[in-house]
């Protein structure tokens, strides 16, 4: 009996841990979403129904001032060729206008520091993703020769432009979203492409984009002008549903586990009971009554789904604390990536463990051992003392 509640134990402390850690994936996998993802892409975007926005920054001006709004800026995205050497690169050429917005929506590595020598950019210099310059073995410095294409990705070479850029910055991409973009000031497009008077699309940045589309109507009611909405969710918006279905099914699934784990726990508080009958019949002879015996061995048999837990709990809970030193040494003892780096997201098993979660899990589990509990409990209130003391 006693190794059958080490056990039972051991798999209710099990159960949790697995618990914790899962939630904590998830949860942490949500995050690298929102830092990898939603940085790298505009969360709305709006464009001009036939003629361009003649007053388009008059309009920004109106969009950055509704609330939820963190900026907005012309949206240029044009299809490039890089060159150097005997290498050639395919590349998704975006302006952009404040460099401080690029050093807050772009996920950098914490080691890369280049961004921070990025406020004297001068003329005809290019960021490049670290993708990009592995392809080409091309680094900070190198100039590069660069193919502008007109929006129909047309090979005619009257629409062909060729530049010389260097680059002044290598942004680490985490991802196949951000792998072959190239960044380059808007301030090159107005000077080469006659650009301020032709801008139709104007991109959105916003502080919660899980509200996209509520904010970006609002943004359509503000500028009053017929406008096409877009909104990131539409593409992406299924990843997210995808985590919160992942989320309770592992919730199903490992309390289920802990159900079972409580079986042995069951199973052990019955077998004591068959080996207490004479002293439930002497409690219930001297004057206790249904509840306060019911309590006594809901007592016995909680008592071990709650060690168990609290075990798991506090196991799970240090495992997180410390996911950064755990995944430094497996990084460190172990030279092959598990991940696939232009595929999955660096750092992909990130654990970041809520509160919410921590309370939700140890309360249902309280609760699965209470109702598990209650029928040897029960069982114990229904002997019946007269019958029990004729046998001894």
């Amino acid at each position: 009996m006693f190794l059958i509640s080490i056990l039972s134990k051991i798999g209710v402390s099990i159960s949790v841990f697995i618990l914790i850690i899962s939630i904590s994936a998830l949860n942490g996998f949500k995050i690298l979403i929102n830092k990898n993802i939603l940085s790298s892409l505009p969360h709305g975007i709006i464009k001009s129904t036939n003629h361009p926005f003649f007053y388009w920054k008059k309009i920004i001006k109106q969009i950055n001032c509704i609330s939820g709004i963190d900026y907005s800026e012309p949206y240029i995205l044009m299809n490039g060729v890089l060159l150097k050497k005997n290498k050639i690169k395919f590349l998704n050429i975006k302006s952009f206008k404040k460099i401080k917005y690029i050093k807050k929506y772009f996920s950098f590595q914490a080691q890369n520091n280049q961004l921070l020598k990025l406020n004297n950019f001068k003329k005809n210099q290019i960021i490049l993703s670290s993708s990009l310059c592995k392809d080409l073995l091309a680094k900070k410095g190198d100039w590069i020769n660069l193919i502008i294409l007109d929006n129909k990705f047309s090979f005619q070479l009257n629409k062909i432009k060729i530049f010389s850029f260097q680059i002044k910055s290598i942004f680490h991409s985490n991802g196949i979203s951000n792998d072959n973009i190239g960044l380059i000031p808007f301030s090159f497009f107005k000077n080469n492409f006659n650009i301020e008077n032709n801008i139709n699309t104007i991109e959105l940045y916003m502080s919660t984009p899980l509200e996209a589309n509520k904010i970006i109507l609002d943004v359509a009611k503000k500028i009053n002008i017929p406008i096409f909405l877009y909104t990131w969710i539409k593409d992406y918006k299924y990843i997210y549903d995808d985590i919160k279905k992942i989320k309770m099914i592992i919730y199903v699934l490992l309390f289920l586990l802990i159900i079972i784990s409580t079986f042995g726990v069951i199973s052990i508080s019955l077998l004591s009971i068959s080996k207490k009958i004479k002293d439930i019949s002497i409690l219930r002879s001297i004057g206790a009554n249904n509840m306060l015996i019911q309590l006594i061995f809901l007592y016995y048999g909680f008592r071990s789904i709650f060690i168990g837990s609290l075990i798991g709990l506090i196991s799970g809970i240090i495992t997180v604390l410390n996911s950064e030193k755990i995944m430094f040494f497996l990084e460190k003892n172990f030279s092959n990536n598990l991940l696939v780096n232009n595929i999955y997201y660096h750092n992909f098993l990130l654990l970041q463990l809520n509160l919410s979660d921590i309370i939700i899990i140890f309360i249902s589990t309280i609760i699965i051992g209470i109702i598990t509990n209650w029928y040897p409990a029960y069982y114990a209130s229904k002997i019946d003392p007269s019958k029990m003391l004729k046998k001894f």
